[in-house]
C-alpha cells in the first residue's frame, strides 16, 4: 500500500509543522487525530510532505476527523504572520483560534445565525457621517485603513450600520469587533435592527457550542456579519468585504494569554492581505494610530459634533481638599445626582476599584495586611467577605484582632466599587443602585440582566468601573461622577496618562447623549494638574501631541517599538541572572537597539514568583532580527526560569 506524508500542526513548542504518514492525502485545513510523544492530540494538516529520509521515526496518523477544510488558506496566511511576527509557535496559534469544541475534535455543527429586523433607520445621517462613509465606500475592494475619529456621541455606529448595509448588499461579509463582551449586547441590537441580513456573535461568554456555531456560519458564508472580541478576529470569513474595530484604543485587544497578540493590529493585517477596507473608530484614539492618520499613512474622518445639536457634556473638577468626600462623595456630586433623579434621569458614579476597600488597617499600630503571595495588599471584599488578592486571586478571611498589637480598631480604608454602592443605597434609598464590575457580571449573560434597567430608562444610579466607561448609549443618563480621579495620574507605565485621558474622556461621553445636557464631575485632589486643563477642553487632538511630544523626547512608542521579555522563578536571583545572559547576547549583535534593565518588575513578586524584566527599544525590523536572533522564545526556559516575550506590549506588567 502506498504511503503519503502530509505536514501537520500540533500543539507545542514547534515552528514548523510535524510530518506524519497516512494511507491516503488529506487536504489542507483539516483537523486529524495524531500521536504525539505519549499523547493523541487534535492537529491541523498543512498539506502535502516531501518524503522523509529516515522513515522508521515517522509516526501515522491515527484518524481523520472532518470531510472538508475548516480553515481557509486566508486563515493561515493571518496565522503565519502572527507566528513570525509575536514569535509564537504557529500551531499553537493555528489551534487556540478554534473554538473550543473544534480543538477538542467535536464534530462539526450546522451553522446558526439570527436574521436582521431589516427597519428602516430613526435618524438622519449629519454631512459628517454621509462623508464617512463615501469615503469608505468608495475604496471596496482595495486596502485603505481609516481612522473614525469623532467626538462621544457623535454616531459612530450608525456610519457602522450603513457601511455595513453597503457591503451586505455588493455580497460580502463584515467582521466587526469590539472590546469587551459587555459592548456586544448594545452593538448586536443596533446592528440587527437595521440588519437586511444574517448575524452571529461570538466572545467567551456565551456556551462552547453557540460559539462554534458562529464560526461555521461564517466560514461556510451563511452570516453576512460576525461581531465579536478579540478571538473573533481569526473567524474565516470567505467573503470578508470590510473590518470595523471599536473603540480600538482599548487594552482589552491585546491579548495576555499564550501569545500576547494585537488583535487590532491583525486586524490591520489581514485586511491587507485581503484587500479590503478597515476602519478604526475611536473618539480617543492610541497614539499610534493617531500618529499615522497625522503622517497619512491612516485617512482620518472626522465626526465633529453630535447628531440633532446635542451638546458636548460640561466637565468640572471638584476639589476635594475643599469639598472633601464624605464616604466618597463630595457634597456638590450628592447635588448632581439628587437633581438627575428628580428630573427623571440616571446618573453614572465611577470608580475603577473593584470591592469595598483598597486597605485593611490597624489604627492602633498601623499594620496592613499583605497577601502572602504578591508584593501588594489584600483588598477587603464584603461579597463575600474576604481580604482578596486581584494579582494571584488568592484570598483569606478577614482579621477582626491584629497579629502585631492585639487591637480590635481595624479600619477600611479607601472605598471600591462595593462600599461606594453601600454608599449610594444610603444617600438615596429610593432609587435602584445597579453595580457593574467584574464581581457583579462574572455568571454568563449577567451584565445584559444588570443593566436592562437602564436601557428601559428608568431612574437609576449606576456604579461601576471601566466597564461602563465605553461604547454604552444610555438614552436617560445625564449625570456623571468620577470619584477618584488621581489614581490614574501616578502609574509607573509610560502609557499611564494616554490611558488616563482615555479613560476619563470615555466615562465622560456616557452623559447626555440624548435629551437632557449632560454634565460630569471629577473629584481630584490635584485639581492644578496640566493633564486636566487638557482634558477639560475636550480636545483630544491637544492633548495627543501633548503627550506625542513627551514621548518624542525620550524616544518611546510610538516613536520606536518596544518589547518587553519577561522572566520569572521562584526566587530572585536566577531570573536576573537569566536576563543578564539575554542581555549580554543582545548586545553582542552590536545593534543599535536600546536596551534597558534588568531590572524588577513593576510587582516584583506575584503569585509565589519573583519578576524582572527587560525592554529591547528601537526600530520595528531592528528588534525583529534580535528576537529572532536570540530566540526561540516560546516555552523558553533557563534552568528554573520561565521566559515570556511581548512585543508591542501595551503596559509594562
Amino acid at each position: 500500500m502506498s504511503r503519503f506524508f502530509i505536514k501537520v500542526f500540533v500543539p507545542g513548542p514547534f515552528f514548523e509543522p510535524l510530518t506524519y504518514s497516512t494511507d491516503a492525502p488529506i487536504s489542507s485545513g483539516i483537523r486529524v487525530t495524531v500521536p504525539l510523544g505519549s499523547r493523541e492530540v487534535i492537529g491541523l494538516c498543512a498539506g502535502k510532505a516531501n518524503g522523509p529520509e529516515a522513515l522508521d521515526t515517522i509516526k501515522s496518523v491515527i484518524s481523520v476527523i472532518d470531510d472538508e477544510p475548516i480553515i481557509s488558506t486566508q486563515h493561515q496566511a493571518l496565522v503565519d504572520f502572527a507566528s513570525d511576527y509575536y514569535l509564537a509557535p504557529p500551531g499553537d496559534l493555528l489551534l487556540s483560534s478554534l473554538p473550543t469544541t473544534l480543538r477538542k475534535g467535536q464534530p462539526i455543527p450546522k451553522a446558526k445565525t439570527e436574521t436582521g429586523h431589516n427597519n428602516s433607520p430613526a435618524y438622519q445621517l449629519t454631512k459628517d457621517q454621509r462623508d464617512a462613509i463615501e469615503a469608505v465606500d468608495q475604496t471596496a475592494n482595495q486596502f485603505q485603513c481609516f481612522l473614525l475619529q469623532g467626538v462621544t456621541g457623535s454616531g459612530k455606529t450608525q456610519v457602522f450600520s450603513e457601511l455595513i448595509d453597503r457591503t451586505i448588499k455588493r455580497g460580502q461579509q463584515i467582521l466587526l469587533l469590539v472590546p469587551e463582551i459587555g459592548l456586544t449586547g448594545q452593538m448586536m441590537s443596533r446592528i440587527q435592527d437595521q440588519l437586511d441580513g444574517e448575524l452571529c456573535v461570538s466572545h467567551s461568554g456565551i456556551a462552547d457550542g453557540a460559539r462554534t456555531k458562529a464560526f461555521i456560519a461564517s466560514a461556510r458564508g451563511v452570516a453576512d456579519i460576525l461581531i465579536g472580541t478579540r478571538s473573533a478576529l481569526f473567524t474565516p470569513m470567505p467573503n470578508l468585504g470590510l473590518i470595523l474595530v471599536d473603540e480600538e484604543h482599548d487594552g482589552a485587544y491585546k491579548n495576555q494569554e499564550g501569545c500576547r497578540y494585537s488583535a487590532r493590529d491583525l486586524a490591520i493585517v489581514r485586511a491587507k492581505q485581503m484587500a479590503i477596507p478597515i476602519v478604526l473608530s475611536s473618539a480617543t484614539p492610541s497614539l499610534e494610530t493617531w500618529q499615522q492618520a497625522e503622517l497619512g499613512k491612516y485617512t482620518r474622518l472626522r465626526l465633529s459634533a453630535r447628531p440633532g445639536q446635542q451638546p458636548q457634556p460640561s466637565i468640572r473638577l471638584i476639589d476635594a481638599r475643599y469639598d472633601r468626600p464624605r464616604d466618597g462623595l463630595s457634597e456638590a456630586a450628592r447635588r448632581v445626582i439628587r437633581h438627575a433623579l428628580d428630573h427623571e434621569q440616571q446618573a453614572l458614579v465611577f470608580l475603577n476599584r473593584r470591592g469595598y476597600s483598597p486597605i485593611l488597617m490597624c489604627t492602633d499600630c498601623g499594620w496592613i495586611p499583605g497577601c502572602k503571595h504578591c508584593d501588594a495588599k489584600p483588598t477587603l471584599h464584603r461579597q463575600p467577605d474576604s481580604l482578596w488578592c486581584h494579582h494571584c486571586d488568592h484570598r483569606q478571611r478577614p482579621v477582626s484582632i491584629c497579629p502585631e498589637c492585639s487591637g480590635r480598631n481595624l479600619l477600611a480604608v479607601g472605598h471600591g466599587t462595593e462600599r461606594l454602592e453601600e454608599t449610594l443605597a444610603e444617600s438615596f434609598p429610593d432609587v435602584p443602585i445597579i453595580r457593574v464590575d467584574r464581581d457583579t457580571t462574572a455568571r454568563r449573560r449577567a451584565f445584559e440582566k444588570l443593566i436592562q434597567p437602564v436601557i428601559d430608562g428608568q431612574p437609576c444610579i449606576l456604579v461601576g468601573t471601566q466597564m461602563l466607561a465605553k461604547g454604552h448609549d444610555f438614552q436617560k443618563l445625564s449625570t456623571v461622577v468620577v470619584t477618584d480621579a488621581d489614581q490614574g495620574l501616578s502609574g509607573a507605565d509610560f502609557r499611564s496618562v494616554e490611558h488616563f485621558a482615555q479613560l476619563l474622556t470615555q466615562v465622560a461621553g456616557r452623559a447626555g447623549r440624548h435629551g437632557a445636557t449632560g454634565q460630569v464631575l471629577i473629584q481630584t485632589h490635584r485639581p492644578d494638574s496640566a493633564w486636566f486643563d487638557k482634558i477639560l477642553k475636550q480636545d483630544y487632538d491637544h492633548l495627543a501631541k501633548a503627550v506625542l511630544l513627551e514621548r518624542q523626547q525620550f524616544n518611546w512608542p510610538p516613536e520606536s517599538h518596544l518589547a518587553l521579555i519577561t522572566a520569572r522563578a521562584t526566587s530572585s536571583t536566577p531570573v536576573f541572572e537569566a536576563l543578564e545572559a539575554v542581555a549580554n547576547q543582545i548586545r553582542a549583535l552590536n545593534s543599535p537597539v536600546r536596551v534597558l534593565g534588568p531590572a524588577p518588575a513593576p510587582m516584583e513578586r506575584r503569585n509565589r514568583q519573583y519578576h524582572g524584566q527587560l525592554l529591547i527599544l528601537g526600530k520595528r525590523s531592528l528588534i525583529q532580527w534580535v528576537l529572532k536572533e536570540t530566540g526561540p522564545w516560546a516555552y523558553k526556559r533557563q534552568g528554573k526560569v520561565m521566559f515570556q516575550l511581548d512585543v508591542d506590549p501595551w503596559d509594562l506588567w
